[in-house]
């Protein structure tokens, strides 16, 4: 024991600490860049050919293209079943094979998508411009970079910084120049080169010719033409040259302030508290050394959910113990109370001892907490098994090693396979496969190996320090004596008085007795089934840092998109103060307000602590979702608010629509999106639909050919005069810088410039572009997306779970509107998509791996029992266990949940392990010549205390998590919900049902013997 509690103690200094397990992202991401191009361009030149050439890639289950405008980018899933790495390299290879691809494109960029652990986000914020946060930012950056612990981080800092060379149009005809005259002219005199090396005595050197710009005064320098007179005209006299940042507008404002953000993680192989502690440290240090008027501050500390979640395991297990100790000590006796909680430190510290080894790999994380805090209930109860069962061996035949031996090996054997069952209901969770399979190891692995050391704590050790207890110990108890004697006194009444006359006619009527049970479980399930009580995949659970996305038309402009942030802005601080006025307190500490992109605006509000907020976070995106108006040009609008919440493209429900034909595909999205927003509790109804930009097409005119001009000359130089050209990429301050030439912004940022666009033919004349070209303004789209092959849009939503199930809504969508849709618009297929799709494989699979559970566990049973129908009879009751979680969810208001299965499976375990003591003590006496109805109340009235006394430690260890109001503990109430409800059923179950249907089952074998005898005698000749 000492070894064991030691190892555990040493392992938990060290053992790493993660918010999540590592998981395995069985994803691919495939990236093109082809700057200018349309979208259209790109999905032709582009993605249609790498997805033909993925068609002969295996191990492919799902392939998703996006074509953008000037990109293209793919996702593609991994079959589970093929080799990642194989499957990585053999995408590669038929992407670099393509040959076709259209000149100007960067080269392709193949990789595996990574899993990084999210740890914090830091905000630098100040008044200083943009230039200088970003300098600033970019100096913490590195040093938190250099900072031990620290491996992974990012610095986001809105704009790029680029230099511009914009050279107008009237300066090039001035000097005789061309604009490819200047990017000649950067690609030859900015740039360094090697000059070869010298063979000398004492070894080679090496010759450098160096000449690279870096900033905006040294490109000014360079030389565009040589006059006779010596002098020269250099760039700086014929363009202007801004050494700045991309085009655009940057805007990040952290409560009102300009502000960068920093991203800190951390690798698969280290705790992300050590990371936190060591940025924390550098924050409060780097803060004296700041210039007045900036702060840096932590903006996003997720180590606040594993901590919260380590304190709350912590005091509910404490409180919990010293339940469970004292209502042991109330039944039993102090002594024997002390050493049975001993095992519930063993168990947990012999778990952490071997959670870091190789084969096992399980750190300490929210799901593997989970595990930990679902054994809380029942790590003990076989302890009070064979403590119980020693102490009344100890009552009726004295204190003596031997009847210590005698009182743990009367129970010892249905007490280890009751224990073992259990194991093999969590052990599909241990042997679980797939990328999410860390989540199910982390729960199994720690409820397994706590029951495994459970075994050997209450089998071995237990009754070692049992043996050397005394029977009336020096002094007594005083008063405790005189309490617990009540209490047993009082318990021995109640059974001979009540319990056995009770279930002497709940034998009689035993055929009543179960069809009474079976009317119970009919009722749950129809409570189940009508929606009283409800089920959602994953709970609902506030989140502290609640997220507003928006996304606006391809179309949008910049200005656009900044009014559109603004707007919003102004609506969420008019809601805070209306609720500071109602409730005398606000909910926002800190708002930040990132325009991400010039279509992309992200608003992101840190909440008060949770004792000082007047509402949840849900009521405040109600309040959000009420005040937010029709916003114009706005094509998506999502607010997470749940720590559940899933990306913009995967609501709580998700379909995917596709279709060959693409007004059918675009009039279906539209029906299918009215039909969820008309349905109850469903919100924030979206689609991945591009709405239709102006879009300039170019055809050629019989004129260009005449003059020797292609299609490739009219559409490189239109794109030199309204894009630009990248002329170099250099590194400047550890960031790659764009060098671009292109004209001043008023000869570009029109669509009636077009016109005036001179083409230069061979010959070196100008034609003006609407000469040699036919000029049409059309609707088009910045981004076509496909999956696998086909053109498909996705439609998601987001659900009120107090108000609709998710599950319910998207089985009426298959069945009801789905088959009409298809009827409607035969070209377009639709199914569920996202993760309520994922939700639904994964709950098949857990069926499968829980029908192999069942036989494990009914040859577990088999070999004590020796019998194949008994097990079959114990097994019965798993159904009946399930009433009780499912009544404690409708009695505390609360939605089942995937958690609380987990609560269900665990309740399951207590009921068999119960069911088989119970069953293995009646064959016990009947082997000694009982009659059948006297053992079977006998045994009951044996097993009662200890039935009683599992059920009750059970139920109070867990009020302490069941009561608890904390955010951390919504995760795990129902689960505890589950395991505690289900096991006080389980108790009645145990006590009545399994008696009468043990007695049943011995009425049809008797019968089904007379059946079988008559038939023989039928059959036999006459006079035999």
């Amino acid at each position: 024991m000492i070894v064991i509690i030691l190892g555990g103690l040493i392992t938990a200094m060290t053992i790493r600490k993660q918010m999540f397990p590592q998981i395995e992202i069985n994803w691919i991401q495939a990236s093109i860049v082809y700057p200018g191009a349309a979208a259209a361009d790109v999905q032709e030149g582009i993605t249609i050919k790498v997805e033909e050439a993925l068609e002969s890639v295996r191990g492919l289950d799902r392939i998703i293209t996006y074509s953008n405008r000037g990109s293209f980018i793919a996702y593609m899933r991994i079959d589970e079943n093929y080799d990642a790495q194989e499957v990585l390299d053999d995408v590669k290879l038929q992407v670099d094979t393509i040959s076709s691809f259209p000149d100007g494109i960067e080269r392709p960029v193949v990789e595996r998508i990574k899993f990084e652990q999210e740890v914090m986000y830091l905000s630098l914020v100040g008044d200083l411009n943009h230039r200088q946060l970003k300098e600033l930012g970019r100096e913490i950056h590195d040093e938190i970079r250099a900072l031990p612990f620290v491996n992974v981080s990012e610095f986001y800092s809105g704009l790029s910084y680029e230099v511009g060379v914009e050279v107008s149009k009237d300066r090039l005809r001035e000097y005789g120049l061309s604009f490819q005259d200047i990017v000649a002219a950067l690609n030859q005199f900015s740039t360094n080169r090697s000059a070869g090396q010298i063979r000398a005595a004492d070894g080679y050197i090496s010759v450098r010719m160096e000449s690279q710009a870096y900033r905006g005064h040294e490109f000014e320098q360079i030389p565009l033409i040589n006059l006779s007179d010596g002098t020269q005209i250099k760039l700086g006299e014929v363009a202007t040259v801004v050494d700045g940042f991309q085009e655009g507008i940057n805007y990040s404002k952290f409560n009102g302030q300009n502000a960068v953000t920093l991203f800190v993680g951390a690798g698969s192989d280290q705790s992300i508290t050590d990371v936190a502690r060591t940025v924390n440290n550098y924050v409060a240090e780097k803060q004296a050394a700041l210039p007045q008027g900036v702060s840096l501050n932590v903006w996003i500390d997720l180590t606040y959910y594993l901590e919260g979640r380590l304190n709350m395991m912590y005091t509910n297990m404490f409180y919990g113990g010293v339940l469970v100790f004292l209502m042991l000590a109330l039944f039993l006796r102090t002594r024997l109370a002390f050493w049975v909680m001993m095992g519930l430190p063993v168990c947990f510290l012999g778990t952490l001892f071997v959670m870091p080894l190789e084969w096992v790999d399980v750190t300490i994380n929210v799901t593997s907490l989970f595990g930990f805090i679902l054994v809380l209930g029942i790590v003990v109860d076989d302890a009070i098994v064979i403590g119980e069962s020693v102490h009344a061996e100890i009552e009726r035949r004295g204190q003596s090693i031997d009847n210590v031996v005698r009182g743990a090996k009367r129970v010892a054997v249905p007490a280890t396979f009751g224990v073992l069952t259990t194991v093999a209901a969590f052990g599909p969770m241990v042997l679980a496969d797939g990328p999410m399979a860390a989540f199910s190891q982390s729960i199994g692995f720690v409820v397994v190996f706590c029951l495994l050391f459970s075994l050997v704590e209450s089998k071995l050790i237990l009754p070692a320090h049992l043996a050397h207890m005394k029977v009336k110990a020096a002094g007594g108890d005083g008063r405790m004596t005189r309490l617990r004697a009540r209490i047993d006194g009082f318990l021995k009444h109640f059974i001979e008085a009540y319990y056995r006359p009770f279930l002497e006619r709940m034998i009689y009527f035993r055929y009543a007795t179960i069809a009474v049970f079976i009317a119970v479980l009919l009722v749950s399930i129809g409570l189940f089934q009508g929606g009283i009580i409800r089920y959602v995949g994953e709970p609902k659970i506030p989140h502290d840092y609640p997220e507003i996305n928006v996304e606006m038309n391809a179309s949008s402009s910049e200005n656009d998109t900044l009014n559109t942030a603004r707007n919003i802005q102004r609506v969420l601080e008019r809601v805070e103060k209306d609720v500071e006025s109602q409730y005398g307190t606000g909910m926002i500490q800190d708002l930040l307000v990132d325009m991400r992109s010039r279509t992309q605006v992200a608003i992101m509000a840190r909440l008060v602590e949770p004792e000082q907020r007047p509402i949840d976070t849900f009521e405040l995106a109600a309040l959000w979702r009420a005040a937010l108006p029709a916003l114009p040009g706005v094509k998506t609008l999502s607010i997470r608010d749940d720590i559940f919440s899933s990306d913009r493209d995967d609501g709580d429900i998700s379909f995917l629509l596709e279709g060959d034909n693409h007004d059918e595909l675009q009039q279906a999205t539209g029906e299918l999106k009215r039909k969820l927003a008309s349905l109850k509790g469903v919100g924030d109804v979206n689609d991945s639909r591009e709405i239709p930009a102006k879009e300039v097409r170019l055809t050629l005119k019989p004129l260009a050919y005449s003059v020797g001009l292609t299609v490739a000359d009219v559409a490189a130089q239109t794109n030199f005069s309204l894009y630009g050209a990248e002329a170099q990429r250099i590194m400047r301050d550890g960031e790659e810088v764009k060098v671009m030439v292109r004209y001043p912004d008023y000869q570009r940022n029109s669509v009636g410039l077009v016109n005036k666009v001179l083409i230069q033919t061979p010959e070196g004349a100008e034609v003006p572009l609407s000469e040699v070209a036919h000029i049409e303004i059309v609707d088009g789209y910045h981004r076509i997306r496909h999956e696998n092959g086909k053109q498909s849009i996705s439609v998601w939503a987001s659900v009120d779970a107090d108000q609709a199930e998710p599950l319910k809504i998207t089985e009426d969508i298959n069945t009801n509107f789905i088959p009409q849709l298809n009827e409607k618009f035969p070209s377009v297929s639709g199914a569920t998509a996202g993760r309520i799709q994922e939700e639904i494989e994964s709950r098949n699979k857990q069926l499968r791996d829980f029908a192999i559970s069942l036989l494990v566990i009914y040859a577990l049973l088999a070999i004590p029992l020796k019998s194949y129908i008994q097990p079959v009879l114990i097994m019965s009751v798993i159904p009946f266990g399930v009433i009780g979680a499912m009544l404690g969810h409708l009695l505390l208001g609360l939605s089942m949940s995937a958690l609380s299965l987990f609560g269900v499976i665990a309740a399951s375990g207590v009921v068999i392990n119960d069911s088989l003591v119970m069953v293995d003590f009646i064959n016990q006496a009947r082997r000694r010549g009982t009659a059948l109805v006297e053992a079977v109340v006998q045994s009951g009235c044996r097993r009662f205390r200890a039935i009683l006394l599992t059920s009750i430690t059970t139920f109070i260890g867990l009020v302490p998590i069941i009561t608890e109001t904390s955010l951390q503990a919504k995760i795990v109430v129902p689960m505890a919900v589950s395991l505690a409800f289900g096991v006080l059923f389980a108790t009645v179950i145990t006590l009545l049902l399994v008696p009468c249907l043990y007695i049943a089952g011995v009425d049809i074998g008797r019968l089904f013997i007379s059946l079988r005898w008559q038939r023989l005698g039928f059959l036999l000749p006459s006079g035999r």
